[in-house]
């Protein structure tokens, strides 16, 4: 998205010295600082702070850059969450934090983890806390998307700081490649969803609104494309 060579991406994974890391950093490590991909941390959740760390910095050099930091739901139950959020709403830090809720952190259900959840709140509720905008919005829209966060971006940029955006979107694939419950063998990524989690209803229905083939009609409807360019 920022410009960085996707053959370098891909050697990155195959750890190739030609990878945009020289092969050291993998698949969870990609870096391109002159780009301004700051990369992230292994320990999940932490690359929350290391964002708001890059906003004071962006603040301090008054370039009107803004910092994105991306996240799942899971992520948010984390203390490094909270106290992000609390210091980037008090030094009103140029970041807008992303929440992708996929509905599930690994294989536990949003409702069994968040206390807001179960209680049929969003989770860009927990902004409020912190005195800033919560928002959320259809990630499966791409369009929809990209309205909210460049508002959050314009706002960070005047000064304004931070806004937390909950992205709502549906897993279709496993949490990870390799990962499987004992005894289940490893197919293809729908077979593995649907053991894990256990509803193939709720699968089913989540299939019927892929943003793949969502975005794909829309951009037909709106003429952008032919059928057959698409």
């Amino acid at each position: 998205a920022l410009g960085t060579d996707t053959k370098a991406l891909m050697a990155e994974i195959y750890g190739k010295e030609t990878g945009i890391c020289g092969g050291y950093g993998g698949s969870m490590h990609f870096v391109d600082v002159g780009r301004g991909f700051l990369g992230t941390s292994g320990i999940v959740g932490q690359g929350i702070p290391h964002a708001a760390g890059a906003a004071w910095g962006a603040q301090i050099q008054g370039k009107g850059q803004v910092v994105l930091s991306f996240f799942g739901d899971g992520a948010s139950k984390q203390g490094a969450f909270h106290e992000t959020l609390n210091i980037a709403s008090l030094w009103k830090l140029p970041v807008v934090f992303v929440m992708e809720n996929n509905n599930y952190q690994a294989y536990t259900r949003v409702e069994q983890e968040d206390a807001n959840a179960a209680a049929g709140e969003p989770l860009a509720v927990k902004a409020k806390a912190y005195s800033m905008p919560g928002v959320t919005v259809d990630g499966g829209d791409p369009v929809a998307v990209y309205d909210v966060v460049r508002g959050a971006v314009e706002r960070a940029r005047s000064g304004e700081g931070p806004t937390l955006v909950e992205s709502l979107v549906y897993r279709l694939s496993a949490h990870g490649n390799i990962i499987a419950p004992p005894g289940v063998p490893l197919h293809y990524p729908e077979h593995e969803a649907i053991h894990v989690f256990g509803n193939v209803e709720e699968y089913e229905a989540a299939k019927r609104g892929d943003p793949v083939p969502r975005f794909r009609a829309k951009l037909v409807t709106d003429g952008v494309l032919t059928v057959e360019e698409a």
